[in-house]
């Protein structure tokens, strides 16, 4: 069956238009941190699905390549204004909550400790690849530094990301991403499930108030 899914995966890429795919991965990419999207899915996830994809269809991994730097660059430019515009009103909002306190001291102390390093190294950090803009534009990081450190964060990691999704696409074909497919669900399904768990513990710990 496994088998039968996977050929059907290979005719649904190859019949889905390069423009497709890169609108798909371009705007969760830019979105991962421009609207804290990777918070729910992980921009690499999408990303190496979308390689996968260039390796078993028609789309140009190259052009690819290009488009996703540029997505990613300007999400996390996005991310850096909003902050720096915001301040520390962001952390105290609705998107802010979910991310948690103990996690945007955590990017702040990481932001003021390593600068330029954060920002280029956090491109492979979990969460904090998604929260180092905003903390970025907060802390009123240099704007030259930051832009610089971004993009070479940038390019470096949709370059990174994208060989080694072709090469995988390359040798397992459409195994693979109907492996990241089940993978991206579970990530989903798992992080809501999560939240809603520690919503109803934290209301059983506070309680009724007192009388």
């Amino acid at each position: 069956m496994l088998h039968s899914v996977a050929d059907w995966i290979v005719s649904v890429v190859q019949s889905t238009p390069p423009w497709a795919v890169y609108l798909i991965v371009c705007g969760v990419v830019f979105g991962e941190a421009a609207a804290l999207l990777g918070l729910v899915l992980p921009g690499e996830t999408v990303l190496l699905a979308g390689a996968v994809a260039a390796a078993i269809g028609s789309t140009n991994i190259a052009w690819l390549i290009v488009a996703a730097s540029v997505a990613a660059v300007l999400g996390d430019w996005t991310g850096y204004l909003i902050g720096r515009r915001s301040g520390d009103r962001i952390t105290h909002s609705r998107f802010g909550g979910w991310i948690g306190e103990e996690r945007w001291a955590r990017a702040e102390t990481l932001i003021r400790d390593g600068g330029v390093v954060t920002v280029v190294s956090a491109r492979w950090i979990g969460y904090v690849r998604t929260v180092t803009p905003f903390v970025a534009g907060m802390s009123h990081m240099p704007t030259k530094q930051y832009l610089i450190a971004n993009v070479v964060g940038g390019v470096l990691w949709v370059v990174v990301v994208c060989v080694v999704g072709y090469a995988l696409g390359q040798t397992l074909g459409a195994s693979l991403l109907l492996y990241f497919a089940v993978g991206a669900a579970l990530v989903v399904v798992m992080y809501f499930g999560i939240r809603r768990l520690w919503r109803r513990r934290s209301a059983v710990h506070v309680g009724p108030p007192a009388e």
